[in-house]
């Protein structure tokens, strides 16, 4: 692996015309094309069957896809992260290492460049409001980077500064991105990707308007007066815009299988984050839908977790929540026909599907009931779920894909859900799941919180 792909946030003009952008979309294809072209050709000439997957998704392909998503930033790398969830699954330890570069890196953009845009929003002049202003970001995201500074009156402020012309490029970069996908194949034929994308564009266009992230501050900090365990930043309106987001700067390390120690204090993080996120399904009906990791902060001072980034939330409707109401009742049955009913009435299942795909669905929901039922703790760590869910048997999964047009909260909300169990295999989280499960099932307690 090179040098630069390990190197984070290096500053490098951001393309904002669709015509730059046009440009490396396009390079990018013919790169991988060319790559593509060459193993299969190599693997001709030394005798070995031709494997075109294989040769898509090789380190070399997927190093300049990443490299591209993160000079392009945006839609594209938005995109690029919403597939790199947990990447360990589906690929190499090599190309889950390249991809992984994506969730917390890219190129930034260099100080000409950012008060060309300050200069828009604020004015000629805005340095004079502050004492000091970093001009090296400290964190970037996918469509903007945060920069730490301190106002005059002392108040230390962290500043999110949208990358340049975002909102036009958006459906650009997903035509492009949406080519690409179906070129590789990696749905069934009649997937509805089109549907999926829209949704997509939708979400991304919500998280480039800053002033609906600062409505969405505002309104989770109401439900956190309630937490004992959550807080969020404050939202300095005097600096805000459509482009801009200025905050209250918040002192913590990011939430990881690294900064968590000791048994007890993985077990209650993982028992908090459940209940946070059955209370945002369930009686907030406001989620906050991204997992990435680098969105919590463990403030060990005051003892709290601090909640970032809310441009990615979703309002959860009585219909999607009456859906998660009725998966919750139907699991707790742990009786495996009445759940296979259920997720085929729903259209989470096909109708027909073949012998081997029937098998791994029963071995799935075989398993998962007898852990549940066997131990008063799920044991994240040590589950045998995750051995189901290999690169091996993507095939099989792909068969299991939803005909069913699902709705964009139910999808971001059930990406969330991953990312947050994933998360506990990797503390080795070992929690009372059906009894939080149990309590939350109980209409009495709905109506009591």
């Amino acid at each position: 692996m090179t040098n630069s792909i390990e190197k984070l946030n290096r500053p490098k003009r951001l393309p904002s015309s669709l015509i730059e952008r046009n440009l490396k979309t396009t390079n990018l294809l013919l790169k991988i094309g060319l790559q593509t072209s060459g193993d299969i050709i190599a693997d001709l000439i030394t005798g070995k069957s031709v494997n075109l997957n294989k040769s898509l998704l090789s380190t070399k392909n997927v190093h300049s896809t990443v490299e591209t998503l993160k000079q392009l930033r945006g839609a594209a790398m938005k995109f690029g992260q919403l597939l790199s969830i947990d990447d360990q699954l589906l690929f190499t330890p090599e190309i889950s290492k390249i991809i992984r570069q994506l969730r917390s890196s890219g190129y930034s953009m260099p100080p000409r460049q950012v008060k060309k845009i300050l200069d828009k929003n604020w004015g000629p002049g805005w340095l004079k409001s502050f004492d000091n202003f970093q001009v090296a970001p400290f964190a970037s995201a996918s469509i903007g980077q945060v920069h730490k500074a301190t106002l005059k009156n002392g108040f230390e402020v962290a500043i999110k500064i949208q990358f340049p012309n975002i909102r036009a490029t958006i459906k650009n970069d997903l035509k492009s991105l949406k080519f690409l996908i179906k070129r590789l194949a990696v749905f069934p034929a009649d997937f509805n990707i089109d549907h999926y994308f829209n949704l997509c564009e939708n979400q991304l266009i919500a998280e480039s308007n800053y002033k609906l992230e600062a409505e969405n501050i505002l309104r989770y900090s109401d439900f956190c007066r309630t937490k004992k365990f959550f807080q969020v930043p404050k939202v300095v309106e005097k600096f805000s815009t459509d482009e801009i987001l200025t905050m209250s700067f918040e002192k913590g390390f990011e939430l990881s299988s690294e900064n968590v120690s000791g048994n007890v204090e993985n077990e209650k993080l993982a028992e908090t984050l459940v209940e946070l996120l059955l209370d945002e399904i369930f009686i907030f009906q406001f989620v906050q839908t991204d997992p990435n990791l680098a969105n919590f902060l463990i403030n060990p001072d005051e003892r709290k977790i601090t909640l970032l980034d809310f441009g990615s939330c979703t309002k959860v409707s009585n219909e999607t929540r009456d859906l998660f109401a009725g998966l919750l009742n139907i699991g707790l049955t742990l009786d495996r026909k009445k759940i296979k009913g259920f997720l085929v009435n729903y259209g989470f299942l096909p109708l027909k599907i073949d012998a081997g795909s029937e098998c791994l669905i029963n071995e799935l929901i075989d398993t998962i009931i007898e852990e549940l039922r066997n131990d008063k703790n799920f044991d994240f760590g040590n589950s045998k779920i995750f051995e189901l869910i290999e690169a091996e048997k993507i095939k099989e999964f792909q068969k299991m894909v939803p005909q069913t047009l699902l709705d964009s909260d139910f999808i971001f909300i059930q990406r969330k859900i991953l990312g947050f169990l994933l998360f506990f295999k990797s503390l080795n989280a070992s929690i009372p799941i059906l009894k939080i499960l149990r309590k939350y099932n109980s209409p009495n307690y709905i109506k009591e919180k």
